[in-house]
């Protein structure tokens, strides 16, 4: 379902337009924010846009959120569920959306090979400190997604036989397959997402462009199985000033339930979002 993005988008990943990762660290080492694979010429925009309309970050004035450089390394321990039956790795991915201050705000399960990966990355998720994202140096809100890579502790794996072929294979087809994962927008029934609650955001008076042109970015988020708006991420927004504006507003979107043969998904979306000027009588104060 998900494929390596070409050399084209490499200035757009890094300006962090994609934020989780399927290649997972070891467990002996602190995962770095990574690219996910998603395909962005089938992700919508919406709008007329296309990701041609917009300006992104340089590199250098973008800082992904992370972990501190003084935390301890990433181990999280293996399942015992997954010890009890003979499972000999697995995989997992963790959204966490940080405020300003780098203190989280939300925690989504991504993706896992099994439930119980999942949710011990989770918790250890809970657990951990965070640096915020930064823009031209100023913290702002942001999403940060990390993986991992489980291994049983050496000497206490007890993998049948049937396992053994089966982690054999797997190790052919390029590692364990995901049985929960992120999908398109165009997979789903109806071919889109339906916004049934959405808010525009407001933008500040000094940040109103002298030619009074609109004032758009580009936002990525999740939709859960429920249509609520999940790790909402400011992508092209040049000014620090303009992505919380744009991520309170986002955070109130809803959607209707999100399906792919009437089973509620996760779904990875894009949108572009226009700003609206302040009341004139708000100007004022």
């Amino acid at each position: 379902m998900f494929q390596t993005m070409s050399r084209a988008l490499l200035i757009l990943l890094a300006a962090g337009v994609i934020a989780t990762a399927l290649a997972a660290p070891t467990p002996d080492s602190v995962p770095a924010p990574e690219e996910d694979t998603l395909q962005l010429p089938d992700m919508k925009v919406g709008g007329g846009a296309t990701l041609k309309d917009f300006a992104f970050p340089t590199k250098d004035a973008v800082t992904a959120p992370s972990f501190p450089a003084n935390d301890p390394l990433l181990k999280v321990q293996y399942p015992g569920t997954a010890l009890f039956e003979g499972v000999a790795t697995g995989r997992a991915t963790v959204g966490v959306l940080l405020d300003q201050a780098g203190r989280p705000l939300d925690f989504l399960l991504i993706r896992y090979t099994q439930p119980y990966f999942g949710q011990a990355l989770l918790e250890e998720a809970k657990d951990r400190d965070y640096t915020p994202k930064r823009l031209k140096g100023v913290a702002v809100p942001g999403a940060f997604t990390f993986s991992y890579h489980f291994e049983p502790p050496e000497g206490l794996t007890n993998i049948s036989s049937f396992d053994a072929v089966g982690r054999r294979l797997e190790e052919v087809q390029g590692g364990a397959g995901f049985v929960y994962e992120p999908h398109r927008e165009a997979e789903l029934d109806g071919g889109q997402l339906e916004l049934i609650q959405v808010k525009i955001p407001v933008l500040p008076a000094r940040l109103v462009p002298p030619d009074k042109r609109p004032v758009r970015v580009l936002v990525s988020f999740y939709v859960d199985e429920q249509g609520r708006v999940r790790l909402p991420e400011v992508e092209s927004a040049l000014a620090p000033d303009l992505v919380a504006h744009a991520l309170q507003a986002l955070q109130q979107w809803a959607f209707k339930p999100p399906t792919i043969k009437a089973k509620p998904v996760l779904v990875r979306a894009m949108r572009a979002v226009t700003f609206r000027e302040a009341p004139a009588a708000a100007k004022g104060r």
